[in-house]
């Protein structure tokens, strides 16, 4: 693949992964009132609080993996501490898993698609940035 081709495709990659964490976090941060979870939470103000500055972290990650996608060739470092984040997250539903039991199953393909893309994408930005130098 053509480096021009390769950099665009690894910026579509991402632009398009980076919408997750951002809109996930964006209806997150309503709380233990989200609408998506699929039952009521107990109103905890220790739970509501956490899961508000998880989902506002999620938006950051989200908003930063948007901010070096123009110049992803040159962002070694952000590009694997953003995707470092994101397979951190994965683990810590590979723990709850372990902890709590098995989750609905659509947080199962959350967890893969955590514990692989980030993988892929620290790769191909690897490439692209050596080849770039």
């Amino acid at each position: 693949m053509k480096q021009a081709t390769s950099r665009k495709a690894l910026q579509t990659v991402i632009a398009v992964s980076a919408a997750a964490p951002l809109l996930s976090g964006l209806v997150g941060l309503s709380g233990i009132f989200n609408p998506l979870f699929l039952q009521k939470l107990p109103e905890n103000t220790l739970l509501d609080t956490n899961l508000r500055f998880l989902n506002a972290m999620s938006v950051a990650v989200g908003l930063a993996f948007y901010f070096i996608i123009p110049v992803i060739e040159k962002e070694t470092f952000a590009c694997r501490a953003l995707c470092a984040t994101i397979i951190f997250g994965g683990i810590g539903r590979l723990i709850s898993i372990f902890d709590l039991g098995k989750p609905p199953g659509i947080v199962l393909v959350f967890m893969a698609v955590e514990l692989s893309v980030p993988v892929l994408i620290i790769f191909w930005q690897k490439r692209l940035a050596m080849k770039q130098n």
